[in-house]
């Protein structure tokens, strides 16, 4: 699926990098990226992405809002993701599939001769690597890039950059599922268990399935209606794939996460309403052991 671009750069992948920089602008981040404010500006989006957290975040405009709160989530998820890498037993080589404008490479401590694969579009790691650059730094680690869609096949390009599917592994899916049909998100994971050697170990971002009711494909059609995208496209990302179960049943030991789990463990609650004296929010109702919203998959192999 096509995503809107600013400077050949997609708006998710700028949402994401903006929603960086505003978890490291808070008083209390639970990520420092020095790298991401940079990244945003640099694009000239004609969107206005903020990103600092705001004195007062309830009084920002409506359009804002929106993208605060998102904040919330991809702070939570960044930290959860780097606590996982930079966590024991690490391995020599880690792919990061869907890289974005991540920058894990630059910002994290790597253990001395680790690799890092980064595939993505070749307009999105290009912008990146320009970036970086143009702030003198350098990544800790041995950083190789592959310009490649991940709806297509890719196994053959990894290899010919020197990945070893004879080492052990870590995988990064991280906001990927979501943006490739029920289809691409199996192949993407039966690759991952194909290149997998003992040792290996994953974290992946659960796609969402979409409730298969009258009412949310009546929201579908409109949608469809107001972007011009085809109804196909949407409904081919209703009934993805469970991480879980697939590596599950290929041998390898899992661990589910809920959202709400990761909130709770970081302290942090997905509104932008104050809290009270005791640093509670009334939040939405979750169930902690539902999956519709997603969640994440911590995985390894023996």
């Amino acid at each position: 699926m096509a995503e809107f671009e600013d400077q050949g750069v997609s708006l998710t992948a700028l949402a994401v990098a903006a929603g960086r920089a505003v978890e490291t602008s808070r008083p209390d981040p639970l990520v420092r990226d020095p790298f991401a404010a940079a990244l945003v500006e640099a694009a000239h989006s004609h969107v206005d992405f903020p990103t600092a957290w705001p004195p007062n975040p309830e009084a920002v405009s409506p359009l804002q809002q929106p993208l605060l709160l998102a904040s919330i989530y991809i702070g939570v998820r960044t930290r959860f993701i780097d606590d996982f890498l930079e966590s024991a037993p690490a391995t020599g080589q880690t792919v990061v599939l869907g890289a974005g404008l991540d920058t894990r490479t630059h910002r994290l401590s790597w253990p001395a001769g680790s690799r890092v694969f980064e595939i993505d579009h070749a307009n999105v790691l290009d912008f990146k690597a320009d970036v970086l650059a143009r702030l003198s730094s350098p990544p800790s680690c041995e950083l190789i890039t592959l310009a490649a869609d991940l709806s297509e096949p890719w196994r053959a390009l990894l290899l010919a950059l020197g990945f070893d599917p004879g080492k052990p592994t870590t995988w990064v899916l991280e906001g990927l599922l979501p943006y490739l049909d029920s289809a691409a998100q199996l192949a993407v994971l039966t690759e991952v268990l194909a290149l997998s050697a003992p040792g290996s170990r994953a974290v992946i971002e659960r796609a969402v399935p979409l409730p298969k009711t009258e009412d949310f494909e009546a929201k579908l059609r409109e949608f469809s209606l107001q972007t011009g995208l085809p109804m196909s496209q949407l409904l081919a990302r209703a009934d993805p794939p469970n991480p879980e179960e697939l590596l599950t049943a290929a041998g390898w030991r899992c661990t589910g996460h809920t959202v709400q789990d990761l909130c709770e463990r970081y302290g942090r609650t997905l509104s932008l309403r104050p809290v009270d004296a005791a640093g509670r929010v009334e939040p939405a109702p979750q169930r902690p052991t539902d999956h519709s919203r997603g969640g994440f998959v911590t995985a390894w192999r023996s």
